[in-house]
C-alpha cells in the first residue's frame, strides 16, 4: 500500500481528503501540529523527525495555511502569506534531503491567483492577478516550484469555491440564506468557479494518479456560475425565492468589524478546469442546483 503525507490534514478539505485517500487505498500519514501517536508533528516552518515520514512515501499533498477569511490587518497579511510559503519550502527541503523521494507533491494554491477578471474565460495560461490573493497565491506557488527536484512531479492546485458540509464557504451562505439575507453580493454579476468538496477531493487524487499532471492545475467545475445563481440555488432548496442583496458598502462595513474582505466576494473569476478535462478528469457534482439540494437536504 503506497503512503501519500498529507500536510493541513485537520482543515475543512484536508480531513474530508484523507477520508477518501484511505478509501481509495491510500495509506495516509498526517503532517500536523498536534496530533497523535504514530502521526508526523511540525510546527510549519523547521526541519525536524517529520521529514523521516516523506522518506520512501510515493506522494505529498501540502494543504497547510492560515485561514484566508481572517481580517486582513497587516499582522494576518503577514501569517496568510507566511504560514503558505513557508510551509511549501519545510517540505521542498525535506524532500531534497530524502534518498528516496515523494514521485509526486500536489501542493495547493488557488483561484485567486488570477484576480479580478470581469467576464474573461480563465485557464491555466492566464497571467497572475495584482490583488493581495493573487500576490499570496503567486508566492506561494514559487515558494515550491523555484526548487530543482527531479525525482518529485509537481502539481500546483488552484482551487476554487470549495462547497461542501462541515466548513469552507457554504455554511455561512446557507446560514444567511435561512435568516433570509441570502441575496447576492454587490450586483451578483461576478463569476465563482465553485466545485464539490467530493471532487475536489477526486481531484487531488487524480493528480497523484496521472502522470501528466504536472504545474498548475485549475480545481473547479466545468462551469462557474455568477454570485448571483449561487445564491438562488441555495434559497431555490431552502424555499426562499426572495433576499435581498448586499450591497458593496455593506460588505466593506462588515470587513471592518471582523468579516472576511469584501474582494473575496466580489471579485470576479470565470475560471475553467482546461487541463484537467485534457487530462480525462470526470466529475461527480456538475450541477450546481443538484449539489446545493444535496448539501441542503
Amino acid at each position: 500500500m503506497a503512503t501519500v503525507v498529507v500536510a493541513g490534514a485537520t482543515g475543512f478539505i484536508g480531513k474530508r481528503l484523507c477520508d477518501h485517500l484511505k478509501e481509495t487505498g491510500w495509506n495516509v500519514l498526517r503532517l500536523v501540529r498536534d496530533g497523535q501517536e504514530g502521526e508526523l508533528h511540525w510546527d510549519g516552518i523547521a526541519p525536524g523527525d517529520w521529514e523521516k515520514g516523506l522518506e520512501g512515501a510515493a506522494a505529498v499533498i501540502n494543504l497547510a495555511g492560515a485561514p484566508i477569511t481572517l481580517p486582513w490587518t497587516e499582522e494576518n497579511r503577514e501569517l496568510i502569506r507566511d504560514s503558505r510559503t513557508q510551509s511549501a519550502e519545510a517540505i521542498a527541503r525535506a524532500i531534497l534531503k530524502a534518498e528516496s523521494p515523494p514521485e509526486v507533491w500536489v501542493n495547493s494554491s488557488a483561484v485567486g491567483f488570477y484576480g479580478d477578471r470581469g467576464d474573461e474565460l480563465i485557464t491555466e495560461e492566464a497571467p497572475a492577478g495584482t490583488e493581495f490573493l493573487s500576490e499570496v497565491c503567486v508566492a506561494w506557488e514559487e515558494a515550491a516550484a523555484r526548487w530543482e527536484l527531479p525525482k518529485t512531479r509537481l502539481v500546483l492546485m488552484r482551487t476554487g469555491v470549495v462547497l461542501g458540509r462541515g466548513g469552507g464557504a457554504f455554511e455561512p451562505l446557507l446560514s444567511l440564506s435561512k435568516a433570509f439575507l441570502g441575496g447576492a453580493a454587490g450586483d451578483g454579476r461576478q463569476w465563482m468557479p465553485w466545485i464539490s468538496l467530493d471532487d475536489m477531493c477526486r481531484m487531488y487524487a487524480f493528480a497523484l494518479d496521472e502522470e501528466k499532471a504536472e504545474g498548475p492545475l485549475n480545481g473547479v467545475a466545468p462551469e462557474p456560475v455568477r454570485n448571483a445563481d449561487l445564491m438562488a440555488s441555495v434559497r431555490k432548496a431552502l424555499g426562499r425565492p426572495w433576499a435581498p442583496s448586499a450591497p458593496e458598502f455593506a460588505l466593506n462595513l462588515a470587513s471592518k468589524v471582523g468579516g472576511p474582505d469584501p474582494s473575496m466576494l466580489l471579485d470576479s473569476m470565470r475560471v475553467v478546469p482546461r487541463r484537467a478535462k485534457t487530462l480525462g478528469f470526470t466529475w461527480k457534482d456538475r450541477d450546481l442546483d443538484a449539489l446545493v439540494a444535496k448539501l441542503v437536504a
